[in-house]
């Protein structure tokens, strides 16, 4: 049963292909249509491109009596379509627990209230909220949710026109100064992904002055503009879907390749670590009553160091030595700076003469 409004939109979509089409509709064709309608709702260009096998998944489940759609696709040479060309997903019957989904559905859509992405979604969830939420049984699941407020960052102005970059393949100028740098510095760069992290968004692609892949923070961004004359170069590109896959945040060096992490947690940390991975490579080594020691394939980073800092005294990094003596250099960073605030403290505090 699908939990996300995402998993709706898809089956709507694949319903209408499937209606228009009367030789039938490839996979590759339904992924496409879908990740297109994902994203002008407002979806996330770095999350919503949709793969063959979710087609496959969502065909599937639109076959099945979980959905109440029963779903009459057939395929012949690689081709779906209805062998009843009348039916509509439309003219089946919402459950009590379609509304329980959509209503969570909603409810976690609003928490995105103000952003850029849900000023064009803004009009739908009203119209969804009139036609589902005014039943008793949505009411009481809206009153029973909370989801953590996302508030909006600097530099989401150029999310959209950014996007409209990538989605037609056009080379931009980018006027960029860094946190901490003095004067700005403009380069052509060719775009291919925006990417959201921790609530801030950040644009892949390659700086064509030096011909690397770069990541750019979109809040450091001081103006760009569209270069028609340049030819846009996508091979030199990354691939979206590996590019950031060993990573924890954007932060990748020229030349970095993943490598073998492991550490070590103890007694209190255990169930979470258990219950929630850090990264999708997280593979458990050891366990004991008092500990728990993981092992994870990632690029080392500011990120993932800091993610590290964030456990304070409940880890110990194991290997490798290089992420071992900069988690030991900055917690000796750490601990006389709070010498030296407590020193400061205890010398203002101090009677006069």
């Amino acid at each position: 049963m699908p939990y996300n409004f995402d998993a709706l939109l898809r089956y709507h979509v694949i319903d209408e292909c499937l209606q228009n089409n009367r030789y039938g509709c490839t996979l590759d064709f339904l992924a496409e249509k879908c990740t297109e309608a994902l994203i002008e709702k407002g979806g996330n260009p770095g999350r919503s491109t949709v793969s063959k096998r979710t087609i496959q998944y969502d065909i599937s489940e639109m076959r099945g009596s979980s959905l109440g759609y029963k779903a009459p696709i057939m395929v012949r040479d690689g081709k779906y379509f209805y062998s009843d060309k009348d039916f509509r997903i439309s003219n089946a019957t919402i459950t009590r627990t379609d509304i329980h989904n959509i209503s969570a559905a909603l409810k976690m859509l609003k928490t995105y209230r103000g952003t850029v992405f849900f000023r064009n979604l803004e009009s739908l969830v009203e119209r969804l909220e009139q036609k589902i939420i005014t039943s008793r049984t949505a009411r009481q699941v809206q009153a029973v949710l909370a989801f953590e407020h996302i508030p909006e960052s600097t530099g989401v102005e150029w999310i959209i026109p950014l996007l409209d970059a990538i989605l037609k393949k056009q080379v931009v100028s980018i006027t960029y100064q860094p946190f901490g740098a003095k004067k700005h510095k403009k380069f052509p760069f060719h775009p291919c992904l925006l990417k959201e992290y921790r609530n801030r968004w950040y644009l892949l692609g390659m700086n064509n002055r030096h011909k690397c892949i770069q990541t750019l923070a979109l809040d450091r961004i001081k103006d760009f503009e569209m270069l028609p004359d340049f030819e846009y170069d996508s091979r030199q590109l990354p691939d979206h879907d590996t590019y950031f896959k060993h990573t924890i945040g954007v932060s990748i060096s020229y030349g970095s390749k993943p490598q073998e992490i492991v550490l070590k947690f103890n007694e209190s940390k255990l169930p979470y670590i258990k219950t929630q991975s850090l990264h999708e490579s997280q593979e458990i080594i050891a366990e004991t009553l008092t500990s728990i020691t993981i092992r994870l394939l990632l690029i080392q980073n500011y990120e993932l160091e800091s993610l590290i800092m964030s456990f304070a005294d409940e880890v110990e990094v194991l290997q490798p030595p290089s992420l071992r003596k900069a988690i030991l250099r900055r917690l000796r960073k750490a601990a006389i700076m709070s010498r030296r605030n407590a020193l400061k403290s205890e010398s203002q505090t101090k009677p006069g003469c």
